[in-house]
């Protein structure tokens, strides 16, 4: 509310633009910002999560082939004919022999598979091993822990008798390994198993990633079918359900959680899942620098920006603050100052001119107001002079009227009783606007006077409704127009009884009195030139219609006044437009 009292009352225009420029520009620097961050941060963020769903795809297709391989060595080492002999082997007569050659083959195998830690051939009708291995049984602890790693280990692939088996179940618990475990099949019965093949193996796949070859720092898990954690970088997770498997749905997909955008992959035939963890803040790192330099360009353009419009705007504001700095001079009370216009472009210009025409007006005004005054004064001035001579005539009258009703002529005690009247009203304690009917007694004395003076020519009709009586008029406004009628429109006209009427009524709001009579009349020329000059004070039209004209309109305004026109019935009627103003009676 305080802030819309400002504007609307202490704030000027130079002010009032520079807060709407301000907050303008403020409003669309921030949307410029806000749209051009949020977009480049959805388009980073899709180009990003298309390159996080490559390399969850690469390493998908990286691990299969690491599957892939690591079934081709246990494929392999079934096929040798050394492991075949063995593990097909029913009698212990010259087993030995053949457990020597299995464990050369696998002393071979063991130096081109760099990261095998062992491999084992079972015999299960002989309940005998072949053991090889980079370290001794005992440090593997293989004797011990075969039984219970195979039991927790998961069939590889949806179709195939391939296990495997990611635990620290071998060696004491101090590393995890992945274990292949893998049917001894007889190459000549394939559906027949003689044992068992297991491979140990260092696998680092899911290490190497996590630790750089990845772009984005990340979390990467492989899960089994069910959700648990087969391999992280997170060793104390293995086993547990991934807490947002419910939301792994299909072979692939995308999804945020908490802040954190997580891909997944099937590898392909295997039972295993490949899921990707990528905190935002990894994502959106790089991006941080250029949305810097956008904000910074930004701001530097929008203060340029707002210099500039503030240097428009006191250019625009200037003939304005001119123009006022004027008007303050005028307020003071400086009606001389006018404003040069040499410097000013054409828009200031014209208010220049506006501003200097005013002020040649108001100076013509102030000379008019000035000579309405003197005139007021003078109409003033004659009016007292009017109201101090008929005093001592009053009371005069007054001993004239009880001397003749003493004496017995009531003719004249009614004359003089009417003239006595009539004056009294005419000064009417120096009052210059009275109610309605003192003005109309004032018509009825006047008219007594004048009917005794000339036969009784004349009737008189008043008609004012009671709502009207105590309108206020000025005084000495009806009177000097029924005498007009009587002098120049009554008794011209011989031989014929004239009449004079008074009607109020109410037109627009306003009161129209109407005096009219059935005289001679004028000419319409005569009617219109008096109603075009009856507000000038030198037109030939007459002292007691000007005088009665001009302080109606000195006292109310110019649209109040006399206006003249034929009476229908011959003669001529006069409308006096009056505000509607009642005195309290």
């Amino acid at each position: 509310m305080n802030f819309w009292k400002k504007w609307n009352n202490d704030w000027n225009f130079e002010k009032k633009m520079d807060y709407v420029i301000i907050w303008t520009v403020t409003v669309i620097t921030v949307a410029a910002i806000v749209i051009s961050t949020f977009s480049y941060i959805v388009s980073i963020t899709d180009q990003n999560s298309r390159y996080v769903a490559e390399q969850l795809m690469i390493l998908a297709e990286d691990y299969e082939d690491n599957l892939e391989q690591y079934k081709a060595l246990a494929t392999s080492i079934n096929l040798d004919s050394h492991v075949q002999k063995f593990s097909e082997s029913k009698m212990e007569e010259g087993i030995y022999e053949e457990m020597g050659n299995v464990y050369s083959t696998f002393l071979n195998l063991l130096y081109l598979q760099h990261n095998a830690n062992f491999i084992v051939v079972t015999n299960e009708k002989l309940g005998q091993f072949v053991y090889n291995g980079n370290n001794a049984m005992s440090e593997s602890g293989f004797e011990t822990m075969y039984a219970k790693d195979y039991e927790e280990s998961i069939q590889a692939k949806t179709k195939g008798t391939l296990r495997v088996s990611f635990s620290d179940n071998y060696y004491r618990g101090r590393k995890y390994t992945l274990t292949l475990y893998f049917p001894a099949y007889s190459v000549t019965k394939l559906e027949t198993s003689n044992g068992m093949i297991i491979v140990n193996l260092d696998d680092d796949l899911l290490q190497r990633f996590g630790q750089g070859d990845l772009q984005y720092s990340s979390n990467l898990y492989l899960t089994d079918v069910d959700g648990n954690i087969v391999s992280t970088q997170y060793e104390e997770t293995i086993g547990t359900q991934i807490p947002f498997w419910d939301r792994i749905k299909g072979s692939q997909g995308m999804f945020w959680r908490d802040g954190k955008l997580v891909s997944y992959r099937k590898v392909d035939d295997w039972n295993f899942y490949i899921i990707n963890e990528v905190p935002a803040w990894s994502l959106y790192q790089n991006c941080f620098g250029t949305i810097l330099v956008l904000v910074i360009v930004t701001l530097v353009a929008t203060g340029v920006a707002l210099m500039l419009a503030r240097n428009i705007t006191k250019r625009l504001y200037r003939p304005i603050n001119k123009v006022v700095a004027k008007m303050n001079d005028v307020s003071r009370g400086d009606l001389s100052t006018r404003i040069y216009v040499e410097d000013m472009d054409s828009d200031g210009r014209k208010l220049a001119d506006g501003f200097n025409i005013m002020m040649d007006e108001i100076d013509v005004l102030m000379e008019q107001v000035k000579e309405e005054q003197r005139q007021y004064d003078k109409m003033r001035f004659v009016a007292l002079q009017a109201q101090i001579q008929p005093h001592f005539l009053y009371n005069t009258l007054e001993c004239i009227h009880w001397q003749a009703l003493a004496g017995g002529n009531e003719e004249i005690s009614t004359m003089v009783k009417a003239l006595a009247q009539y004056y009294r009203i005419c000064l009417s304690e120096g009052k210059e606007i009275i109610p309605l009917t003192m003005e109309l007694e004032h018509i009825r004395n006047y008219l007594i006077i004048q009917n005794m003076r000339y036969g009784n020519i004349i009737s008189f009709e008043e008609n004012v409704p009671e709502s009207y009586a105590y309108v206020m008029v000025p005084k000495l406004t009806l009177q000097p127009l029924v005498e007009n009628a009587i002098y120049h429109g009554i008794r011209v006209k011989e031989g014929v009884k004239g009449k004079i009427e008074i009607v109020v009524s109410e037109r627009e709001g306003n009161v129209c009195l109407t005096v009219s009579d059935n005289g001679v009349g004028m000419e319409p020329d005569r009617i219109d030139y008096i109603n075009s000059h009856i507000s000038e004070t030198e037109g030939n039209i007459g002292y007691g219609i000007t005088n009665i004209n001009k302080r109606i309109e000195l006292m109310y305004g110019e649209q109040y006044g006399l206006h003249f026109l034929p009476n229908e019935g011959g003669g001529i009627c006069v409308e006096i437009w009056l505000p509607k103003e009642i005195e309290k009676h």
